[in-house]
């Protein structure tokens, strides 16, 4: 079990899963989005998560042509997952909201052409110039090391 919060710990959750896969991106959304050189996405399923404090806002955005809902705190405006009607039954959480990070290892980096030219990458990590399906970061994240 994981815990997790928002910056101002008004939002607080439970996550009692495992992960399908862990990711960076180099979009130019996420970094806007994250006001940094990438963002971190952890996609689940959603059943395995539980708030326990406080109540989320919802926004709608456009992300690549799809209606995403970005799930925040209203307070400090952390965003803590995004969800979508399109792939109903999971989340992409912000695992960067988790108390303990010391386990997250993104499996791949993706829109890699878009990334920073300061981003030094690990070579030995899979990188993608566009996106990827979502089944081969799902069949990376299975067959990694110490699964």
């Amino acid at each position: 079990m994981y815990l997790g919060s928002c910056e101002c710990k008004s939002i607080g959750y439970k996550y009692s899963g495992e992960p399908l896969t862990c990711y960076a991106c180099h979009c130019t959304d996420c970094q806007t989005s994250s006001g940094s050189a990438f963002g971190l996405s952890m996609i689940i399923n959603e059943k395995d998560i539980d708030l326990t404090k406080g109540k989320l806002e919802t926004n709608t955005i456009d992300v690549n042509g799809t209606k995403v809902e970005k799930h925040y705190c209203s307070q400090c405006c952390t965003p803590l997952w995004f969800s979508a009607k399109e792939f109903p039954g999971v989340l992409a959480i912000k695992p960067g909201t988790f108390e303990n990070t010391s386990w997250l290892k993104p499996i791949a980096h993706l829109w890699v052409r878009s990334k920073q030219p300061w981003v030094i990458l690990n070579k030995d990590t899979p990188q993608y110039q566009k996106q990827p399906e979502m089944s081969e970061l799902l069949d990376l994240w299975a067959s990694r090391e110490n699964a």
